[in-house]
């Protein structure tokens, strides 16, 4: 049995078996790669999520270089919406966000994702027309909680976020406004990278939910996901698997289980043979290679990579990824090692 990527992913996603492990990495389109860099220094971030044809060749970028990578994820960025709520992002020596209060969120007008922020749907649409449709195409959205830590923040100024939670904790329902309707906003977002884009699969990115215990998830950022779950379930015009990923969060997992996902992915700290033994008939798990281990040499990273594999087991439901994104000096070499010790090659 040969399988093609797409169909990895997806029977991986549905935990049904597979010829081999499928991967991808998170950031794998952009900030390590010279030929991203090479359209980087002529053209702004915005320029690149906003033009589809740039957006699509960006996400194809890994995928001609690292023939074995199984799935394309777009090209965007979570705070993609901000700019259609009045709020301007720019990119360079850290994000800055223009000034937001708690008290514009009444103020915001009806989103729609095909007309305010329409562009990593219509690179999912224009990458459907140069992808042979072997490899699976994902879309993403960052979580409510965590784009609003940036929003709160205005950019990434506040380290550990820790004026934009005592904002929450001092006004919590205004916050739980912002967060309920930023969920809505997501969940349209995902919903338009699946009817508009063609999407495969989707991904909820909550990096910073790891910052909250459990009794505080519970209550501003876990009700925000599911109603970003719920408007995307609503709208999609069919059925797609939703992947979920949030660093540092393995005291959250219990709760995040209840969440309506096909997929958790873990962090590097995660322990995955543990949760594939426990809750492998459940969920697929994905992860969870430490990114730093593709820093150094490539012996490393083979031994990482089998580790993982290792942890993983032979039972289905295993998509093989790092436990966060690359990051700009992730060696070629050992991305290369990583996948010639999932593929056997």
């Amino acid at each position: 049995m040969t399988m093609n990527g797409k169909e990895r992913i997806l029977s991986a996603l549905d935990l049904k078996p597979v010829d081999r492990t499928p991967v991808w990495f998170m950031r794998q389109a952009g900030r390590h790669l010279p030929e991203y860099r090479k359209i980087a220094a002529d053209t702004s971030f915005w320029d690149r999520c906003q033009d589809a044809d740039m957006c699509s060749e960006i996400t194809l970028q890994p995928i001609e270089r690292y023939k074995k990578i199984d799935a394309a994820i777009i090209f965007s960025d979570i705070l993609t919406p901000l700019p259609s709520l009045g709020y301007s992002v720019e990119y360079g020596g850290g994000i800055r966000i223009g000034d937001f209060n708690l008290e514009d969120v009444d103020d915001w007008a009806d989103f729609s994702a095909r007309k305010h922020a329409p562009w990593a749907a219509d690179g999912l649409k224009a990458l459907g027309e140069k992808s042979d449709h072997s490899i699976a195409h994902l879309g993403f959205v960052g979580s409510p909680w965590t784009i609003a830590m940036y929003l709160l923040s205005g950019g990434t100024g506040d380290k550990d976020f820790h004026n934009a939670r005592a904002k929450v904790f001092s006004n919590p329902e205004m916050a739980q406004n912002l967060f309920s309707k930023m969920g809505a906003i997501v969940g349209d977002l995902l919903a338009d990278q699946v009817n508009h884009g063609g999407a495969d699969a989707v991904q909820i990115f909550d990096t910073w939910a790891g910052l909250l215990d459990v009794e505080n998830y519970r209550r501003f950022a876990m009700p925000a996901t599911e109603k970003a779950i719920q408007v995307f379930r609503e709208k999609c015009d069919h059925h797609v698997p939703l992947i979920h990923y949030a660093k540092g969060s393995g005291h959250l997992h219990s709760s995040m289980r209840e969440l309506d996902v096909q997929a958790i992915s873990l962090d590097w700290r995660d322990d995955l043979a543990a949760n594939r033994t426990k809750f492998g008939d459940q969920f697929a798990f994905q992860g969870n290679l430490d990114p730093s281990r593709l820093h150094g040499s490539t012996e490393v990273a083979t031994q990482a990579t089998k580790k993982v594999l290792e942890s993983a087991g032979d039972a289905p439901g295993h998509i093989f990824n790092l436990g966060h994104g690359f990051a700009p000096s992730a060696r070629i070499d050992c991305v290369e090692a990583v996948l010639r010790t999932i593929t056997g090659e």
